[in-house]
């Protein structure tokens, strides 16, 4: 006897669309100043490769392309990640070595401010009638 089931589609949408968002993703994450949307494909990556993986299991069905979507959807993101985290040690490494001079930058910008507010206090502007001389 022949067996004549037809293998089982469950999942591959699914598994599409997360390595359709895995690979867009984990490009947008080498790009500078694309991190949230890197982070965006990648989260929807891995939410779709992990019900297309679920849904392949449960029908006996490949797996493969769910799999590489979740993969690079969890690539992506860690990726993205790990850059935010860089760029924050990084900043905040310089904002602790350069304290005391922007501590003296904003003492100072109080202080010129407090003696603008205070000059500007002191002056009175009176105008009742203006008068326009014209000399030929």
């Amino acid at each position: 006897m022949e067996n004549n089931l037809q293998p089982s589609n469950a999942g591959q949408g699914m598994g599409i669309a997360a390595l359709v968002l895995g690979i867009v993703g984990a490009i947008a994450a080498f790009i500078p100043c694309f991190g949230l949307v890197a982070v965006i494909f990648g989260v929807l990556a891995i939410i779709f490769g992990a019900i297309g993986l679920s849904q392949a299991k449960r029908e006996n069905a490949p797996t493969t392309m769910p799999k590489a979507g979740l993969i690079l959807g969890i690539v992506a993101t860690a990726f993205v990640l790990i850059w935010v985290l860089v760029f924050v040690g990084s900043v905040g490494s310089a904002v602790l070595s350069h304290k005391d001079e922007i501590t003296k930058a904003i003492d100072s910008a109080n202080a010129d401010s407090v003696k603008i507010q205070d000059s500007l206090d002191a002056v009175e502007i009176t105008t009742d009638t203006v008068k326009v001389e014209v000399k030929k």
